[in-house]
């Protein structure tokens, strides 16, 4: 899963650096120490400095996860801890980390990957993020964008169940509403996001979720069939899964298949194209 993080980190950097984020909370500084503390929940993405290995790193209150990657099946996952500004990282295989956190920018080395040390630097990642789950007996999908201090997202079961939310990302607690009692709820951790979703009043799932790369994420199209106002969302996972309900009035059924190369799908015969989600998106109809 921490693979997913390169890929989506990295994939989203200019000239080897992300753009760094605009805001984020910082946890106090341990006592005794000074300088800059490492964020509450971050996800950085860097490479070493000869270019020969991608880094993604999970920063979640006093605990870090990261992923190496050097190519050709050479991927170690690693896990540690956070001591203000400082990180130290290991993993089972041998190999490991230790970094330290200036502002936005992240520098250390990494040891004992391919039998040798390489210095690195990271930086903040990109603003924008998407995760992708279902809930824990699969009754639902869900996909969140978050972008900045909000976060939109839609949940189906690509059935009857749909629900559109919108809300806030507050250091790392997550907290969307939508109509009729939908809401969800949730704890980013390292690379995942964990918590309880309803999508109706009286019909609540626990769920878990992991940063994903696009095209995974929320999707909607606002059309006219056959002169009724339809509404459609998808919710489309990492590995192409995608469930969708279309609404038309107070008619669901199942929403078309979404062609990813193109966001375009064929309703009664016509053609037409939907647009991802983002979270600074209003999803939600008062």
């Amino acid at each position: 899963m921490l693979a997913l993080a390169v890929v989506f980190l990295l994939a989203n950097t200019q000239a080897g650096k992300p753009s760094p984020v605009a805001s984020v909370t910082t946890a106090p500084s341990t006592t005794g120490q000074t300088g800059t503390s490492a964020p509450l929940h971050a996800l950085y993405a860097g490479r070493s400095s000869g270019d020969q290995v991608t880094v993604a790193i999970a920063v979640n209150g006093h605990k870090v996860a990261a992923d190496l990657n050097a190519g050709q099946a050479s991927e170690v996952s690693l896990q540690g801890s956070v001591n203000g500004s400082k990180l130290t990282l290991t993993s089972q295989s041998g190999p490991g980390l230790t970094a330290s956190i200036s502002g936005q920018d992240m520098f250390g080395t990494i040891t004992g990957f391919l039998g040798q040390s390489f210095p690195f630097s990271a930086a903040q990642a990109v603003v924008q993020a998407v995760y992708t789950g279902r809930s824990s007996g699969n009754q639902v999908t869900l996909a969140v964008d978050t972008d900045g201090n909000k976060a939109a997202a839609y949940i189906c079961n690509g059935k009857t169940i749909e629900a559109w939310l919108q809300g806030s990302v507050n250091g790392n607690q997550v907290s969307l509403t939508g109509n009729n009692g939908a809401s969800l709820t949730g704890s980013l951790s390292g690379l995942d996001m964990f918590g309880t979703v309803t999508a109706s009043a009286g019909l609540s799932f626990p769920y878990s979720a992991e940063l994903s790369p696009r095209p995974a994420g929320v999707y909607q199209a606002r059309i006219a069939v056959n002169g009724l106002a339809t509404r459609i969302g998808w919710a489309v996972l990492p590995d192409g899964t995608q469930l969708g309900v279309a609404v038309a009035g107070t008619t669901k059924y199942p929403a078309p298949l979404l062609d990813l190369s193109n966001n375009s799908f064929t309703l009664d015969g016509t053609s037409f194209t939907a647009a991802p989600v983002v979270g600074t998106d209003t999803v939600v109809s008062p």
